[in-house]
């Protein structure tokens, strides 16, 4: 039997990042949507029925299972009224806006039995994959420096919640909870934090702009984001004892996804051009052949994981996806304190 779904917001998160795989997999069932605006869900999805409110649509049936996309102070109060509905749950990211909340929802899902994950889709992007496995392969050596960025070319502000003034808005919490994550899945918790997070462009009611340095015993992570990145952009430079690798540009499966461009097409998850990193080693230069990125992954392992209660793919249980927050939290102090805080 399908997996019942509940879909709460029915914005650019829900309908690109989500819809389309709920759509596409059998595996899901799209029971409902709760949403402000219900004739943009009526356009999109005639048969499903449209609940003004979360608690309305919890009170009118039962769902297996919860997709939180609203905006990101919401996210800890309607995961928690979820899962004490008996729902599993899937929070876009970020998880919450602080620890302490992040705990209280680990702890809650673990007295329910029930799925808390939070939708870290970025884990299955194709340069993050890529460089996964060329770390384990060894053919880097030790890593010493990673480069991690995700820069656009975004002058002026948008009138929209991620942008105005208000908790969790800011280009920090909407790309750093990626970022952050990247480097927790390969190095776990760093030993200080050194961040600059900023609003640079005139009229910027949030932050757009962010630095972040995090230190190892024996690397030196750096993650940022600027608005003013016009050109080509870096992603990753990987820096180690036996050679680097470095990748432009992003992984296309975001783009794929806003055109609408099916998930059985033959072009989906690969680059319009060449998918190739620049891998130099001692030897000299080379190419590694980038692996394809894999969104659907995350949601079939979804499934499975409500199904037959196996690997889930954004375990809020693990502590990697708590200390993305608490990460957040020791940036925005460096930020203020204009000084390295260390990771106790």
């Amino acid at each position: 039997m399908a997996i019942s779904t509940l879909l709460v917001g029915f914005g650019f998160s829900a309908t690109t990042f989500h819809l389309p795989f709920l759509r596409h997999l059998e595996a899901f069932s799209l029971a409902g949507v709760v949403s402000s605006r219900p004739q943009d869900v009526k356009d999109s999805e005639p048969e499903t029925p449209v609940f003004p409110t979360l608690e309305d649509a919890l009170n009118a049936k039962q769902f297996d299972l919860v997709i939180i996309t609203t905006p990101n102070h919401l996210h800890a109060d309607q995961a928690r009224l979820a899962l004490n509905n008996g729902c599993h749950v899937l929070v876009e990211k970020p998880f919450t806006l602080s620890v302490d909340d992040a705990q209280a929802l680990v702890t809650l899902a673990k007295e329910k039995s029930k799925c808390l994950n939070v939708y870290q889709n970025r884990r299955f992007d194709d340069d993050f994959l890529t460089i996964s496995a060329l770390m384990a392969s060894g053919v880097l050596g030790d890593v010493k420096r990673v480069v991690s960025r995700f820069d656009r070319f975004r002058p002026k502000p948008r009138d929209r919640w991620r942008e105005n003034a208000g908790p969790g808005s800011g280009i920090f919490w909407d790309l750093g909870p990626h970022l952050i994550d990247q480097a927790l899945q390969w190095f776990g918790m760093p030993q200080s934090v050194t961040a600059t997070v900023l609003p640079l462009r005139e009229g910027s009611e949030s932050d757009d702009f962010f630095e972040v340095m995090l230190r190892y015993p024996t690397q030196v992570v750096q993650l940022g984001s600027s608005p003013f990145q016009a050109g080509q952009t870096l992603r990753f430079d990987v820096q180690g004892t036996h050679g680097s690798f470095r990748s432009l540009g992003l992984d296309p499966q975001e783009n794929q996804l806003r055109e609408g461009l099916p998930l059985d097409d033959s072009r989906w998850a690969h680059r319009a051009t060449a998918a190739w990193g620049e891998l130099s080693l001692e030897s000299g230069p080379e190419y590694a052949e980038l692996k394809p990125g894999n969104y659907l992954a995350f949601f079939r392992q979804l499934a499975q994981s409500i199904e037959t209660d196996g690997e889930v793919p954004g375990p809020a249980e693990a502590s990697s996806v708590v200390d993305v927050i608490r990460i957040i939290a020791l940036a925005q102090q460096s930020t203020e304190q204009q000084k390295t805080i260390s990771v106790e």
